[in-house]
Protein backbone atom coordinates (compact mmCIF):
# COMPACT_ATOMS: atom_id res chain seq x y z
CA UNK A 1 0.00 0.00 0.00
CA UNK A 2 3.10 2.83 0.99
CA UNK A 3 4.45 1.23 -2.70
CA UNK A 4 1.50 2.61 -4.32
CA UNK A 5 1.12 5.59 -2.38
CA UNK A 6 4.64 6.89 -3.18
CA UNK A 7 4.24 5.89 -6.84
CA UNK A 8 1.06 7.79 -7.37
CA UNK A 9 2.69 10.88 -5.61
CA UNK A 10 6.29 10.14 -7.98
CA UNK A 11 3.70 10.40 -11.27
CA UNK A 12 1.28 13.21 -10.12
CA UNK A 13 5.02 15.53 -9.30
CA UNK A 14 6.88 14.45 -12.26
CA UNK A 15 5.06 16.62 -14.24
CA UNK A 16 3.99 19.46 -11.72
CA UNK A 17 3.85 22.77 -13.05
CA UNK A 18 5.51 25.38 -10.37
CA UNK A 19 5.18 29.38 -9.69
CA UNK A 20 7.05 30.13 -5.99
CA UNK A 21 5.80 33.48 -4.64
CA UNK A 22 8.87 35.70 -3.23
CA UNK A 23 9.17 38.95 -1.39
CA UNK A 24 11.52 40.02 -4.28
CA UNK A 25 12.72 39.23 -7.80
CA UNK A 26 16.29 39.59 -7.29
CA UNK A 27 18.32 36.08 -6.88
CA UNK A 28 14.88 34.65 -7.61
CA UNK A 29 14.14 35.57 -11.47
CA UNK A 30 15.33 38.37 -11.85
CA UNK A 31 16.96 37.39 -15.75
CA UNK A 32 14.17 38.33 -17.18
CA UNK A 33 14.58 41.78 -16.26
CA UNK A 34 16.89 44.40 -17.83
CA UNK A 35 19.95 44.76 -15.94
CA UNK A 36 18.47 42.35 -13.26
CA UNK A 37 15.70 45.42 -11.86
CA UNK A 38 12.37 45.02 -11.95
CA UNK A 39 10.19 48.45 -13.52
CA UNK A 40 9.15 50.88 -11.02
CA UNK A 41 5.71 52.86 -9.95
CA UNK A 42 3.43 50.02 -9.79
CA UNK A 43 1.82 48.76 -7.20
CA UNK A 44 4.19 47.55 -4.67
CA UNK A 45 1.82 45.42 -2.07
CA UNK A 46 1.40 43.37 -5.57
CA UNK A 47 2.68 39.74 -4.95
CA UNK A 48 5.47 38.56 -6.66
CA UNK A 49 5.58 35.49 -8.43
CA UNK A 50 8.49 33.51 -10.32
CA UNK A 51 7.02 30.84 -12.81
CA UNK A 52 8.09 27.62 -12.61
CA UNK A 53 8.19 24.31 -13.88
CA UNK A 54 9.16 21.00 -12.40
CA UNK A 55 9.50 18.20 -15.02
CA UNK A 56 10.71 14.70 -14.12
CA UNK A 57 13.30 16.28 -11.65
CA UNK A 58 14.21 19.44 -14.36
CA UNK A 59 13.31 22.99 -12.81
CA UNK A 60 13.33 25.72 -14.81
CA UNK A 61 11.40 29.29 -14.05
CA UNK A 62 10.12 31.01 -16.88
CA UNK A 63 9.04 34.16 -16.72
CA UNK A 64 8.24 36.88 -13.81
CA UNK A 65 4.55 38.25 -12.98
CA UNK A 66 3.55 41.20 -10.78
CA UNK A 67 0.14 39.89 -9.22
CA UNK A 68 -2.61 42.11 -7.68
CA UNK A 69 -4.83 40.34 -5.38
CA UNK A 70 -6.82 43.12 -5.10
CA UNK A 71 -8.05 43.20 -8.77
CA UNK A 72 -7.57 39.57 -9.02
CA UNK A 73 -5.18 40.28 -12.58
CA UNK A 74 -1.32 40.51 -12.91
CA UNK A 75 0.17 44.09 -13.65
CA UNK A 76 3.08 42.64 -15.63
CA UNK A 77 4.90 39.65 -17.07
CA UNK A 78 8.24 39.77 -17.91
CA UNK A 79 10.07 37.44 -19.60
CA UNK A 80 12.30 37.11 -22.88
CA UNK A 81 12.04 35.76 -26.62
CA UNK A 82 13.40 32.37 -27.89
CA UNK A 83 13.27 32.45 -31.27
CA UNK A 84 13.47 28.34 -31.34
CA UNK A 85 9.41 28.61 -30.23
CA UNK A 86 8.57 29.20 -33.38
CA UNK A 87 7.48 26.39 -34.76
CA UNK A 88 6.05 24.75 -31.54
CA UNK A 89 2.22 24.16 -32.57
CA UNK A 90 1.13 22.11 -28.85
CA UNK A 91 -1.87 24.64 -27.44
CA UNK A 92 -2.65 23.30 -23.66
CA UNK A 93 -6.07 23.33 -22.96
CA UNK A 94 -6.20 23.39 -18.68
CA UNK A 95 -5.28 26.23 -16.44
CA UNK A 96 -3.70 26.44 -13.22
CA UNK A 97 -3.91 28.65 -9.84
CA UNK A 98 -1.45 29.48 -7.48
CA UNK A 99 -2.26 28.23 -3.79
CA UNK A 100 0.13 30.15 -2.42
CA UNK A 101 -0.93 33.31 -2.91
CA UNK A 102 -4.03 32.37 -0.92
CA UNK A 103 -1.62 31.26 1.95
CA UNK A 104 -1.10 27.95 1.28
CA UNK A 105 2.76 27.07 1.34
CA UNK A 106 2.43 24.58 -1.71
CA UNK A 107 5.24 26.22 -4.34
CA UNK A 108 3.99 24.56 -7.37
CA UNK A 109 0.90 26.07 -9.44
CA UNK A 110 -2.32 23.46 -9.22
CA UNK A 111 -5.02 22.40 -11.92
CA UNK A 112 -7.62 24.30 -10.59
CA UNK A 113 -9.81 21.13 -11.81
CA UNK A 114 -7.65 19.33 -9.27
CA UNK A 115 -8.49 21.02 -5.94
CA UNK A 116 -9.23 17.99 -3.61
CA UNK A 117 -6.28 19.14 -1.30
CA UNK A 118 -7.49 22.88 -1.30
CA UNK A 119 -10.79 24.78 -0.32
CA UNK A 120 -12.05 26.51 -3.20
CA UNK A 121 -13.29 29.44 -1.20
CA UNK A 122 -9.85 29.93 0.30
CA UNK A 123 -7.95 30.01 -3.36
CA UNK A 124 -10.61 32.46 -4.48
CA UNK A 125 -10.77 34.71 -2.41
CA UNK A 126 -7.18 35.71 -3.66
CA UNK A 127 -7.53 35.26 -7.33
CA UNK A 128 -9.54 34.22 -10.10
CA UNK A 129 -10.78 30.99 -11.15
CA UNK A 130 -12.23 30.30 -15.08
CA UNK A 131 -15.65 30.42 -13.86
CA UNK A 132 -14.82 34.01 -12.68
CA UNK A 133 -14.89 34.10 -17.14
CA UNK A 134 -17.73 32.27 -18.22
CA UNK A 135 -20.36 34.01 -19.98
CA UNK A 136 -19.34 37.44 -19.21
CA UNK A 137 -17.97 38.25 -22.86
CA UNK A 138 -14.17 38.06 -21.88
CA UNK A 139 -11.52 35.82 -22.74
CA UNK A 140 -8.96 34.45 -20.43
CA UNK A 141 -6.41 36.93 -22.31
CA UNK A 142 -2.46 35.84 -21.98
CA UNK A 143 -0.04 38.43 -21.24
CA UNK A 144 2.85 36.51 -21.60
CA UNK A 145 1.81 35.06 -24.93
CA UNK A 146 1.69 31.11 -25.18
CA UNK A 147 3.26 31.67 -29.08
CA UNK A 148 6.04 33.12 -27.22
CA UNK A 149 6.75 29.59 -25.43
CA UNK A 150 7.49 26.12 -26.15
CA UNK A 151 6.99 22.55 -24.78
CA UNK A 152 7.19 23.20 -20.99
CA UNK A 153 7.21 27.01 -20.97
CA UNK A 154 3.98 27.13 -23.48
CA UNK A 155 2.41 24.70 -20.35
CA UNK A 156 3.38 27.50 -17.73
CA UNK A 157 1.72 30.62 -19.36
CA UNK A 158 -1.27 28.70 -19.18
CA UNK A 159 -1.82 30.17 -15.38
CA UNK A 160 -4.77 32.07 -14.36
CA UNK A 161 -2.04 34.81 -12.79
CA UNK A 162 -0.91 35.22 -16.13
CA UNK A 163 -4.31 36.02 -17.59
CA UNK A 164 -6.43 39.15 -17.76
CA UNK A 165 -10.32 39.56 -18.71
CA UNK A 166 -9.72 40.57 -22.53
CA UNK A 167 -12.39 41.70 -25.27
CA UNK A 168 -12.41 38.58 -27.71
CA UNK A 169 -12.30 40.73 -30.63
CA UNK A 170 -9.09 42.66 -29.20
CA UNK A 171 -7.16 39.60 -27.64
CA UNK A 172 -8.13 37.22 -31.07
CA UNK A 173 -7.63 39.69 -33.39
CA UNK A 174 -6.02 43.01 -32.97
CA UNK A 175 -3.67 41.82 -29.87
CA UNK A 176 -3.02 39.21 -31.46
CA UNK A 177 -1.66 40.93 -34.60
CA UNK A 178 0.67 42.80 -32.89
CA UNK A 179 2.09 39.93 -30.76
CA UNK A 180 2.28 37.94 -34.56
CA UNK A 181 4.16 40.97 -35.57
CA UNK A 182 6.50 41.28 -32.66
CA UNK A 183 7.42 37.90 -33.13
CA UNK A 184 8.31 38.25 -36.62
CA UNK A 185 10.53 41.18 -36.22
CA UNK A 186 12.24 39.88 -33.19
CA UNK A 187 12.84 36.81 -35.49
CA UNK A 188 14.37 38.73 -37.73
CA UNK A 189 16.30 40.74 -35.87
CA UNK A 190 18.08 38.13 -33.89
CA UNK A 191 18.73 36.29 -37.24
CA UNK A 192 20.36 39.07 -38.36
CA UNK A 193 22.34 39.40 -35.32
CA UNK A 194 23.80 36.35 -35.34
CA UNK A 195 21.39 35.86 -32.27
CA UNK A 196 23.75 37.85 -30.32
CA UNK A 197 21.24 39.92 -28.05
CA UNK A 198 18.73 39.63 -25.91
CA UNK A 199 15.18 40.75 -26.20
CA UNK A 200 13.22 41.89 -22.86
CA UNK A 201 9.67 41.61 -23.02
CA UNK A 202 7.32 43.30 -20.39
CA UNK A 203 3.85 42.94 -21.04
CA UNK A 204 1.19 44.54 -18.47
CA UNK A 205 -2.35 45.39 -17.38
CA UNK A 206 -4.23 49.08 -16.61
CA UNK A 207 -6.63 47.79 -13.92
CA UNK A 208 -10.07 49.82 -14.15
CA UNK A 209 -11.66 49.99 -10.80
CA UNK A 210 -15.28 50.79 -12.67
CA UNK A 211 -15.44 47.22 -14.81
CA UNK A 212 -15.64 44.32 -12.93
CA UNK A 213 -16.35 40.68 -14.08
CA UNK A 214 -18.45 38.56 -13.16
CA UNK A 215 -21.57 40.72 -14.17
CA UNK A 216 -24.07 41.19 -11.07
CA UNK A 217 -26.95 39.97 -13.65
CA UNK A 218 -24.82 36.39 -14.22
CA UNK A 219 -23.37 35.53 -11.17
CA UNK A 220 -24.19 35.15 -7.50
CA UNK A 221 -20.36 36.01 -7.04
CA UNK A 222 -20.12 38.89 -8.92
CA UNK A 223 -17.35 41.91 -9.58
CA UNK A 224 -14.55 39.86 -8.41
CA UNK A 225 -12.22 40.47 -11.34
CA UNK A 226 -10.97 43.91 -12.66
CA UNK A 227 -11.53 44.29 -16.44
CA UNK A 228 -8.27 46.73 -17.43
CA UNK A 229 -8.68 49.47 -19.41
CA UNK A 230 -5.82 49.37 -21.83
CA UNK A 231 -3.03 46.55 -22.62
CA UNK A 232 0.84 47.38 -23.11
CA UNK A 233 3.76 45.97 -24.06
CA UNK A 234 7.63 47.39 -23.92
CA UNK A 235 10.25 45.67 -25.59
CA UNK A 236 14.32 46.66 -24.73
CA UNK A 237 16.45 44.40 -27.24
CA UNK A 238 20.05 44.40 -25.78
CA UNK A 239 22.61 43.33 -28.11
CA UNK A 240 25.61 41.62 -26.42
CA UNK A 241 28.72 43.57 -27.80
CA UNK A 242 27.12 46.70 -29.82
CA UNK A 243 25.40 49.07 -28.22
CA UNK A 244 24.47 50.91 -31.91
CA UNK A 245 22.22 47.62 -32.60
CA UNK A 246 20.53 47.93 -28.98
CA UNK A 247 17.00 49.80 -29.26
CA UNK A 248 13.89 49.98 -27.12
CA UNK A 249 10.08 50.31 -28.21
CA UNK A 250 6.69 49.66 -26.50
CA UNK A 251 2.83 50.10 -27.69
CA UNK A 252 -0.58 49.76 -25.79
CA UNK A 253 -3.67 49.24 -26.62
CA UNK A 254 -7.32 50.07 -25.44
CA UNK A 255 -9.08 46.97 -24.39
CA UNK A 256 -12.69 46.95 -26.70
CA UNK A 257 -13.89 45.39 -29.64
CA UNK A 258 -13.03 48.60 -32.41
CA UNK A 259 -9.91 48.95 -33.92
CA UNK A 260 -7.38 50.66 -31.47
CA UNK A 261 -4.99 52.90 -32.44
CA UNK A 262 -1.82 51.30 -31.84
CA UNK A 263 1.49 51.97 -32.70
CA UNK A 264 4.93 51.75 -31.39
CA UNK A 265 6.15 54.74 -29.32
CA UNK A 266 8.91 55.10 -27.09
CA UNK A 267 9.06 53.33 -23.60
CA UNK A 268 9.84 57.19 -22.48
CA UNK A 269 6.05 57.93 -23.54
CA UNK A 270 4.89 54.83 -22.27
CA UNK A 271 5.72 55.02 -19.00
CA UNK A 272 4.18 58.86 -19.22
CA UNK A 273 0.96 57.24 -20.86
CA UNK A 274 0.85 54.64 -17.74
CA UNK A 275 1.83 56.64 -15.15
CA UNK A 276 -1.51 59.09 -16.30
CA UNK A 277 -3.70 56.06 -17.02
CA UNK A 278 -3.12 54.32 -13.79
CA UNK A 279 -4.10 57.80 -12.08
CA UNK A 280 -7.34 57.85 -14.12
CA UNK A 281 -8.61 54.46 -13.79
CA UNK A 282 -7.72 53.87 -10.13
CA UNK A 283 -9.45 57.25 -8.84
CA UNK A 284 -5.97 57.68 -6.88
CA UNK A 285 -2.77 60.46 -7.86
CA UNK A 286 0.17 58.07 -9.00
CA UNK A 287 3.16 59.22 -6.33
CA UNK A 288 5.64 57.40 -8.50
CA UNK A 289 6.37 57.99 -12.15
CA UNK A 290 6.42 54.64 -13.81
CA UNK A 291 10.05 53.45 -14.70
CA UNK A 292 9.64 50.17 -17.12
CA UNK A 293 13.00 49.82 -18.11
CA UNK A 294 16.35 51.47 -16.85
CA UNK A 295 17.19 54.42 -18.41
CA UNK A 296 14.49 53.65 -20.94
CA UNK A 297 17.09 50.93 -22.25
CA UNK A 298 18.64 52.72 -25.12
CA UNK A 299 15.68 54.99 -26.19
CA UNK A 300 16.44 56.82 -29.35
CA UNK A 301 14.31 58.31 -31.80
CA UNK A 302 16.20 57.54 -35.07
CA UNK A 303 16.07 53.76 -33.87
CA UNK A 304 12.15 53.93 -33.08
CA UNK A 305 11.73 55.04 -36.58
CA UNK A 306 13.65 51.94 -37.55
CA UNK A 307 11.48 49.94 -35.93
CA UNK A 308 8.11 51.64 -37.40
CA UNK A 309 9.72 50.80 -40.65
CA UNK A 310 10.37 47.67 -39.65
CA UNK A 311 6.87 46.59 -38.06
CA UNK A 312 5.09 48.67 -41.42
CA UNK A 313 6.93 46.14 -43.70
CA UNK A 314 5.27 43.28 -41.49
CA UNK A 315 1.75 44.24 -40.96
CA UNK A 316 2.14 45.56 -45.10
CA UNK A 317 -1.98 45.72 -45.16
CA UNK A 318 -1.33 44.63 -48.87
CA UNK A 319 -0.77 41.30 -47.80
CA UNK A 320 -2.97 40.28 -45.13
CA UNK A 321 -5.73 43.19 -44.14
CA UNK A 322 -7.91 41.57 -40.72
CA UNK A 323 -11.28 44.41 -40.51
CA UNK A 324 -14.31 43.94 -38.09
CA UNK A 325 -17.58 45.28 -39.54
CA UNK A 326 -18.72 48.71 -38.02
CA UNK A 327 -21.81 47.10 -37.20
CA UNK A 328 -19.79 44.42 -35.15
CA UNK A 329 -17.93 47.08 -33.40
CA UNK A 330 -21.44 48.88 -32.59
CA UNK A 331 -23.45 46.04 -31.42
CA UNK A 332 -20.75 44.31 -28.87
CA UNK A 333 -19.61 48.07 -27.81
CA UNK A 334 -23.44 48.12 -26.78
CA UNK A 335 -23.24 44.63 -25.28
CA UNK A 336 -20.28 45.79 -22.96
CA UNK A 337 -21.93 49.28 -22.09
CA UNK A 338 -25.43 47.59 -21.50
CA UNK A 339 -24.67 46.10 -18.00
CA UNK A 340 -28.23 46.37 -16.71
CA UNK A 341 -29.37 43.49 -19.34
CA UNK A 342 -28.58 39.71 -19.06
CA UNK A 343 -26.87 39.70 -22.01
CA UNK A 344 -24.05 37.37 -22.27
CA UNK A 345 -21.33 37.10 -25.33
CA UNK A 346 -21.13 33.78 -26.97
CA UNK A 347 -19.73 34.52 -30.80
CA UNK A 348 -17.62 36.94 -32.34
CA UNK A 349 -18.00 37.15 -36.37
CA UNK A 350 -15.60 39.10 -38.12
CA UNK A 351 -14.96 39.73 -41.53
CA UNK A 352 -11.32 38.96 -42.98
CA UNK A 353 -10.07 40.26 -46.19
CA UNK A 354 -7.09 38.68 -47.73
CA UNK A 355 -4.57 39.71 -50.98
CA UNK A 356 -4.91 35.57 -51.71
CA UNK A 357 -6.51 32.20 -49.93
CA UNK A 358 -3.06 31.05 -48.79
CA UNK A 359 -2.11 33.82 -46.66
CA UNK A 360 -6.06 33.18 -45.19
CA UNK A 361 -5.17 29.71 -44.18
CA UNK A 362 -2.14 31.07 -42.97
CA UNK A 363 -3.86 33.29 -40.80
CA UNK A 364 -6.30 30.41 -39.85
CA UNK A 365 -3.60 28.11 -38.62
CA UNK A 366 -1.98 31.01 -36.44
CA UNK A 367 -5.81 31.08 -34.71
CA UNK A 368 -6.46 27.89 -33.83
CA UNK A 369 -2.78 27.75 -31.95
CA UNK A 370 -2.00 30.90 -30.49
CA UNK A 371 -5.52 32.28 -29.79
CA UNK A 372 -7.81 28.91 -29.21
CA UNK A 373 -9.91 29.98 -31.53
CA UNK A 374 -11.38 28.19 -35.20
CA UNK A 375 -12.06 30.88 -37.98
CA UNK A 376 -14.79 29.25 -40.15
CA UNK A 377 -15.88 30.61 -43.39
CA UNK A 378 -19.28 31.79 -43.87
CA UNK A 379 -18.71 33.44 -47.39
CA UNK A 380 -16.35 33.16 -50.20
CA UNK A 381 -15.72 35.92 -53.80
CA UNK A 382 -13.84 33.36 -54.97
CA UNK A 383 -11.26 34.73 -58.30
CA UNK A 384 -9.37 32.17 -60.39
CA UNK A 385 -6.23 32.29 -61.25
CA UNK A 386 -4.42 32.20 -64.49
CA UNK A 387 -1.45 31.45 -66.11
CA UNK A 388 0.22 34.34 -67.70
CA UNK A 389 3.29 33.80 -70.60
CA UNK A 390 5.90 35.63 -71.72
CA UNK A 391 9.02 34.88 -74.03
CA UNK A 392 11.29 34.69 -70.79
CA UNK A 393 9.15 33.08 -68.60
CA UNK A 394 5.60 31.25 -66.88
CA UNK A 395 4.39 32.90 -63.93
CA UNK A 396 0.76 32.87 -61.99
CA UNK A 397 -1.13 35.75 -61.98
CA UNK A 398 -3.83 36.74 -60.02
CA UNK A 399 -6.63 38.34 -61.41
CA UNK A 400 -8.21 39.91 -57.79
CA UNK A 401 -8.45 39.65 -54.80
CA UNK A 402 -10.19 36.38 -52.50
CA UNK A 403 -13.06 38.36 -49.97
CA UNK A 404 -13.34 35.99 -46.78
CA UNK A 405 -16.39 36.49 -44.30
CA UNK A 406 -15.53 34.22 -41.06
CA UNK A 407 -17.09 33.26 -38.12
CA UNK A 408 -14.68 33.34 -35.05
CA UNK A 409 -15.27 30.15 -32.62
CA UNK A 410 -13.39 28.32 -30.11
CA UNK A 411 -11.25 25.54 -31.37
CA UNK A 412 -11.56 22.97 -29.34
CA UNK A 413 -15.43 21.97 -29.37
CA UNK A 414 -17.25 19.16 -28.19
CA UNK A 415 -17.28 16.72 -31.39
CA UNK A 416 -15.12 14.27 -32.93
CA UNK A 417 -12.03 14.44 -34.64
CA UNK A 418 -14.29 13.80 -37.53
CA UNK A 419 -16.58 16.45 -36.65
CA UNK A 420 -19.35 14.43 -35.46
CA UNK A 421 -21.13 15.80 -32.47
CA UNK A 422 -20.43 14.19 -29.27
CA UNK A 423 -22.74 13.17 -26.08
CA UNK A 424 -20.04 12.94 -23.61
CA UNK A 425 -16.14 13.49 -23.65
CA UNK A 426 -13.33 11.70 -21.84
CA UNK A 427 -10.16 12.93 -22.33
CA UNK A 428 -6.95 12.06 -20.40
CA UNK A 429 -2.85 12.64 -20.65
CA UNK A 430 -3.16 9.57 -23.17
CA UNK A 431 -6.40 9.88 -24.76
CA UNK A 432 -9.35 11.48 -25.88
CA UNK A 433 -12.55 9.54 -26.46
CA UNK A 434 -15.85 10.87 -27.92
CA UNK A 435 -19.12 9.13 -27.62
CA UNK A 436 -21.62 9.93 -30.79
CA UNK A 437 -24.51 7.91 -31.66
CA UNK A 438 -23.22 4.72 -29.35
CA UNK A 439 -20.61 4.50 -30.88
CA UNK A 440 -16.78 5.31 -29.52
CA UNK A 441 -14.41 7.78 -31.70
CA UNK A 442 -10.91 9.51 -31.12
CA UNK A 443 -11.43 13.68 -30.79
CA UNK A 444 -8.70 15.73 -30.50
CA UNK A 445 -6.45 17.10 -27.72
CA UNK A 446 -4.39 19.83 -29.79
CA UNK A 447 -5.48 21.67 -32.65
CA UNK A 448 -6.61 20.07 -35.93
CA UNK A 449 -3.66 21.48 -38.03
CA UNK A 450 -2.15 20.75 -42.12
CA UNK A 451 0.73 18.56 -41.70
CA UNK A 452 2.63 19.21 -44.98
CA UNK A 453 4.57 16.22 -44.92
CA UNK A 454 1.42 14.19 -44.73
CA UNK A 455 -0.48 16.48 -46.96
CA UNK A 456 -3.51 16.26 -44.58
CA UNK A 457 -5.05 17.48 -41.25
CA UNK A 458 -3.88 16.31 -38.05
CA UNK A 459 -3.78 16.51 -34.21
CA UNK A 460 -3.27 14.65 -31.10
CA UNK A 461 -5.59 12.67 -29.07
CA UNK A 462 -3.75 12.49 -25.98
CA UNK A 463 -0.34 10.92 -27.42
CA UNK A 464 -1.49 9.48 -30.42
CA UNK A 465 -1.76 11.64 -33.86
CA UNK A 466 -4.74 10.97 -35.47
CA UNK A 467 -6.07 12.21 -38.76
CA UNK A 468 -8.70 14.84 -37.87
CA UNK A 469 -11.08 17.06 -39.90
CA UNK A 470 -10.52 21.34 -39.63
CA UNK A 471 -13.45 23.69 -38.31
CA UNK A 472 -13.01 25.67 -41.40
CA UNK A 473 -16.54 26.52 -43.00
CA UNK A 474 -20.14 26.52 -42.40
CA UNK A 475 -20.96 26.98 -46.52
CA UNK A 476 -21.26 23.85 -49.41
CA UNK A 477 -20.03 23.73 -52.73
CA UNK A 478 -23.54 25.31 -54.33
CA UNK A 479 -23.47 28.24 -51.44
CA UNK A 480 -25.73 26.53 -49.35
CA UNK A 481 -25.53 26.97 -45.59
CA UNK A 482 -24.70 24.54 -43.32
CA UNK A 483 -27.52 23.69 -40.36
CA UNK A 484 -26.67 24.72 -37.03
CA UNK A 485 -24.60 22.54 -35.14
CA UNK A 486 -23.36 20.67 -38.56
CA UNK A 487 -20.29 22.34 -40.17
CA UNK A 488 -18.46 21.28 -42.83
CA UNK A 489 -16.58 18.30 -41.89
CA UNK A 490 -15.78 14.74 -43.04
CA UNK A 491 -18.08 12.81 -39.97
CA UNK A 492 -16.81 9.80 -41.16
CA UNK A 493 -16.62 9.76 -44.62
CA UNK A 494 -13.55 10.62 -47.37
CA UNK A 495 -14.99 14.05 -48.43
CA UNK A 496 -16.25 16.94 -46.98
CA UNK A 497 -19.82 17.20 -46.74
CA UNK A 498 -22.60 18.91 -43.92
CA UNK A 499 -26.76 18.95 -43.52
CA UNK A 500 -28.20 21.62 -45.01
CA UNK A 501 -31.75 21.28 -44.17
CA UNK A 502 -34.31 18.48 -43.84
CA UNK A 503 -36.88 17.70 -46.48
CA UNK A 504 -40.21 17.09 -45.03
CA UNK A 505 -42.53 16.56 -48.23
CA UNK A 506 -44.47 13.89 -47.98
CA UNK A 507 -43.86 13.36 -44.18
CA UNK A 508 -40.68 11.36 -45.01
CA UNK A 509 -38.60 14.50 -42.73
CA UNK A 510 -35.26 13.66 -44.54
CA UNK A 511 -32.16 15.47 -43.86
CA UNK A 512 -30.97 17.05 -46.61
CA UNK A 513 -27.02 17.56 -47.26
CA UNK A 514 -24.36 19.11 -49.90
CA UNK A 515 -20.32 18.16 -50.21
CA UNK A 516 -17.92 20.95 -49.10
CA UNK A 517 -14.93 22.33 -51.02
CA UNK A 518 -12.09 20.56 -49.09
CA UNK A 519 -9.80 22.74 -46.76
CA UNK A 520 -7.16 23.10 -49.10
CA UNK A 521 -4.25 25.64 -49.56
CA UNK A 522 -4.18 25.81 -52.79
CA UNK A 523 -4.97 23.75 -55.83
CA UNK A 524 -4.42 23.07 -59.60
CA UNK A 525 -6.21 20.86 -62.45
CA UNK A 526 -4.17 19.31 -64.81
CA UNK A 527 -4.36 22.33 -66.98
CA UNK A 528 -2.48 24.25 -65.29
CA UNK A 529 -5.00 26.44 -63.99
CA UNK A 530 -5.67 27.14 -59.82
CA UNK A 531 -9.00 25.97 -59.06
CA UNK A 532 -11.31 28.44 -57.76
CA UNK A 533 -11.01 28.80 -53.74
CA UNK A 534 -14.59 27.45 -53.26
CA UNK A 535 -14.78 24.69 -55.44
CA UNK A 536 -10.89 22.91 -54.34
CA UNK A 537 -9.96 19.74 -56.09
CA UNK A 538 -12.26 16.48 -54.67
CA UNK A 539 -14.34 14.07 -56.37
CA UNK A 540 -17.85 15.42 -55.49
CA UNK A 541 -19.12 12.02 -56.16
CA UNK A 542 -17.41 11.09 -59.30
CA UNK A 543 -15.07 8.75 -59.41
CA UNK A 544 -11.88 11.28 -60.08
CA UNK A 545 -11.27 14.25 -57.89
CA UNK A 546 -12.01 17.54 -59.95
CA UNK A 547 -12.80 21.33 -59.80
CA UNK A 548 -13.70 24.52 -61.74
CA UNK A 549 -11.07 26.75 -62.69
CA UNK A 550 -13.28 29.91 -63.39
CA UNK A 551 -16.66 31.37 -62.69
CA UNK A 552 -18.15 29.93 -66.35
CA UNK A 553 -18.04 26.31 -64.77
CA UNK A 554 -15.21 25.45 -66.98
CA UNK A 555 -13.57 22.50 -65.07
CA UNK A 556 -10.59 19.58 -65.77
CA UNK A 557 -9.58 16.89 -63.46
CA UNK A 558 -6.96 17.07 -60.91
CA UNK A 559 -3.39 15.88 -60.47
CA UNK A 560 -2.00 14.69 -56.92
CA UNK A 561 1.15 16.88 -56.83
CA UNK A 562 -0.06 19.21 -59.91
CA UNK A 563 -0.72 21.44 -56.45
CA UNK A 564 3.49 22.23 -56.18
Amino acid sequence: MFVLGLLTCVVLRAFSAQAKVVTGFKDECEKFFYKDIEPGGMDQNARRICQVYYNRGVVNTYYATLYSVHHRIPLYSAYTFNPDCMNDNRRPTKWHVEPQISGYTTEHMVLETDLRDYNEATIKASQAMSSDYSDTGYDRGHLNPNSFSCNDGRTATFTLTNAAPMDPCFNRIHWYNWEKTLRKFLSNKLGSDGGSATAYIVTGTVPDVNVWIPQREISDDPERVSVPSHIWTAVCYKHQSDEEKSFSFGYIGENKPEEPDIKPISVSDLNDQLTDLYSTHSGTQQSVKVSIFVDDCFGDNYKLKKVKEGFKKIMNPRDQEVQISSGVQTTLGAVKRASEHNVNVREVRAKLGFGNMDTYYTMAEDLKVFAGSACVITHVKSTAKTNGYDDLRKRDVSEGSDAVECLLVPEKQKTAADGSPCSSVSESSTSCECTTEGKTKPCCSSPCLYQDNLKGYWCNSGQTPIECSPRYSLITVKGKKCMDGYPCATYGYDYYWCYTGVNDENFLNRYEWDYCSPPLRQSRAKNGKYCLSNRACAKYGSKKPWCYTDDNNNWDYCCKDCGK
